[in-house]
C-alpha cells in the first residue's frame, strides 16, 4: 500500500478535485449519522464498496481507523470529524494501487424540512498520470455518490 499525505478539513478548499453526491431524505440527521456509525453495514448502501472493517479497538469518534476493499483497490482511513448527526470526515492514510496522493471524504447533514439533506464529497489529489483519466471519471464518480446517498436514505427511513 502507498502512505498518502495527511490532510485536514482546511484542504478541501485546495484540492484539485472533487466529486459529491447529495440526496433530501425524510430521516431525521440522527437517523442518518447512525446509519453511517455503523462501519461494516456500508457495503449495504454504497455503491462498489464490498468490505469495511475497523482496524483497532471498536470505538466512535475521531481516530477511528478502517480498511475499505473495493475491487482491485483498498484504501485505510482515519477518522479526522466525528459530530452525531452533522459530520463525519475522513482521509486515506495509504491506497493500494496508489493512484492519488491525498484522499479525503467529507459527509455533512444538514436539518431540511422534516428532515435532512446530505451531502458526501471526495476529495483527491490524484498522481499526476491519473488526473485527466479522474477528469474524465468525476461525472460517473458523482453518480456512484448520489446512489450511494438515496440508499443511506432509503435505509434511514426503514425501506
Amino acid at each position: 500500500m502507498k502512505t498518502l499525505e495527511r490532510k485536514d478539513l482546511d484542504w478541501i478548499e485546495r484540492a484539485p478535485v472533487s466529486f459529491s453526491g447529495s440526496v433530501t431524505t425524510t430521516a431525521s440527521p440522527q437517523a442518518v449519522f447512525t446509519i453511517l456509525a455503523d462501519h461494516e453495514r456500508w457495503p449495504d448502501w454504497f455503491p462498489l464498496l464490498k468490505k469495511e472493517e475497523v482496524l483497532g479497538p471498536r470505538r466512535e469518534g475521531v481516530g477511528i481507523r478502517r480498511l475499505a476493499t473495493f475491487p482491485g483497490a483498498k484504501i485505510e482511513e482515519l477518522f479526522i470529524a466525528w459530530d452525531p448527526g452533522q459530520r463525519l470526515a475522513f482521509i486515506a492514510t495509504a491506497v493500494s494501487p496508489g493512484i492519488v496522493r491525498a484522499l479525503l471524504d467529507d459527509c455533512r447533514i444538514e436539518p431540511a424540512h422534516s428532515g435532512s439533506r446530505v451531502t458526501y464529497t471526495t476529495y483527491l489529489d490524484p498522481v499526476s498520470v491519473f488526473r485527466p483519466l479522474l477528469g474524465l471519471m468525476k461525472g460517473a464518480m458523482g453518480k456512484q455518490l448520489d446512489k450511494a446517498m438515496l440508499a443511506l436514505a432509503a435505509r434511514a427511513e426503514g425501506r
